[in-house]
């Protein structure tokens, strides 16, 4: 059944862009790059059209569309910024009646490279254990925001503060851990999905419910409504979940 779904799909975007190749931008929160990546591959190598990825924090890419970047989608790491683009006029409908929806949930982890259990990561962060804690820009990147959410309510914060560093995006956060510039950060779970993490509880933060949209400024409508279909299908829905998103 998928198997002629994925024909089927391949036909139609033959037909729509007459035979010829077809380039869609999307901007995508930094935390959803690597799974972004995966479907990319799948979704060219069935159609034959190029995606091009542009990632940053959400806030930054929000400023750019709103300056009128050439983007045809953009998938953010929260909600918020997404529904104001809807009533600010700036998005499309894919479907009838559907301009937005949730692709994903996004889940946060305290990591740390080759920490021996979940149990010894919690324990450094409770007691305070370490000189830097990273975490992304919490003015720009909703899993900022979610790790300050959640170190004020394990009443945290304030003995911690001093000791945050600020990721520009949440892959920047990573890479201060990596380099060790800091000794834990505050990741998205996906990148750490298979290495020892200590997940953090949702009920810790606001969820961190994550919207696509496609945009007015799109060049390549058609093709990127099919995109945001192929995106909904069975197989791609696996590869989100498996990557260590929520929905």
């Amino acid at each position: 059944m998928f198997r002629l779904f994925l024909v089927f799909l391949a036909v139609t975007i033959f037909f729509i862009n007459a035979a010829k190749a077809t380039e869609i931008r999307i901007a995508t929160a930094a935390n959803f790059y690597p799974t972004l990546k995966k479907i990319k591959q799948s979704y060219e190598e069935i159609t034959k059209n190029k995606v091009t990825i542009i990632r940053g924090s959400t806030g930054k890419l929000y400023a750019q569309i709103i300056r009128g970047a050439p983007y045809d989608i953009f998938f953010s790491a929260d909600s918020a910024r997404v529904d104001k683009l809807v009533k600010q006029g700036k998005a499309l409908e894919f479907v009838e009646n559907k301009k937005s929806y949730i692709y994903a949930t996004g889940a946060l982890a305290l990591w740390q490279p080759g920490a021996d259990s979940s149990q010894q990561l919690r324990a450094l962060l409770m007691n305070g254990e370490f000189n830097k804690l990273a975490i992304a820009n919490p003015k720009t990147a909703p899993y900022g925001k979610a790790s300050i959410e959640a170190l004020k309510t394990m009443e945290l914060y304030d003995e911690i503060k001093d000791k945050l560093v600020y990721g520009e995006n949440i892959s920047q956060t990573l890479q201060f851990v990596q380099s060790g510039a800091a000794e834990l950060g505050f990741v998205a779970r996906p990148y750490v999905n298979n290495e020892i993490h200590w997940e953090i509880d949702s009920y810790l933060h606001r969820p961190i419910r994550q919207k696509v949209v496609l945009l007015k400024q799109a060049k390549q409508i058609e093709v990127a409504k099919e995109f945001l279909q192929y995106l909904q299908s069975p197989a791609i829905r696996k590869i989100i979940i498996s990557d260590g998103y929520i929905h």
